[in-house]
């Protein structure tokens, strides 16, 4: 890749137990060579989303390759809500996936269930990642069987708890208008 060419960042948001980790491990482990560089957005200590991901064997681990190449590597932002922080954690990964540019194919950003996906389309337009990046999509998973009942999740007092241990988040918005927002954000459902 030339330094030139930007980088293709996919954005996947849906609430708690949508499907966004399945939807990233399919995609890593069916990425037939290309380079993709993962960051999940966690809530609290436990990383579940990136322990699942490391555990899928394509290349997530910490560690570099025998061969002394750089190994995959995968950016655990575990400071809540990465729309509410995206100038403190979101903008120092892309500054270092921005360096390793000429490693990297694709970007796959898994946001949080609560995060609005705007903010970080919109951290996309800052002058130094836009020079470098571009977002080719937004993808909002849903919980299909939820929203046919006429629910947003398959259990929403588990998504009002993922709210509220949340010390970073601002936003206070309504669930339902925040799964209409992730809906009206997405490039595709």
């Amino acid at each position: 890749m030339k330094n030139s060419q930007k980088i293709p960042a996919t954005i996947v948001t849906g609430f708690l137990g949508s499907g966004k980790t399945t939807l990233l491990r399919h995609i890593l482990q069916n990425a037939n060579g290309r380079r993709i560089a993962v960051i999940v957005n966690e809530f609290g200590e436990l990383g579940i989303d990136g322990d699942i991901l490391r555990a899928c064997g394509i290349g997530c681990e910490d560690e570099s390759s025998e061969a002394g190449e750089q190994g995959g590597k995968l950016y655990e932002l575990a400071n809540g809500c990465l729309c509410c922080t995206v100038q403190e954690e979101f903008y120092p990964v892309m500054r270092e996936l921005i360096e390793r540019r000429g490693e990297i194919d694709h970007i796959l950003i898994e946001t949080s269930g609560l995060a609005l996906p705007k903010p970080l389309v919109q951290a996309f337009n800052w002058p130094e990642i836009k020079n470098a990046c571009t977002v080719d999509a937004v993808i909002t998973v849903v919980d299909v069987p939820a929203t046919a009942a006429g629910q947003f999740a398959a259990n929403p007092a588990a998504v009002d708890a993922q709210r509220k241990q949340d010390p970073n988040l601002d936003h206070e918005s309504p669930l339902h208008e925040l799964f209409e927002d992730q809906l009206i954000s997405a490039d595709l459902v």
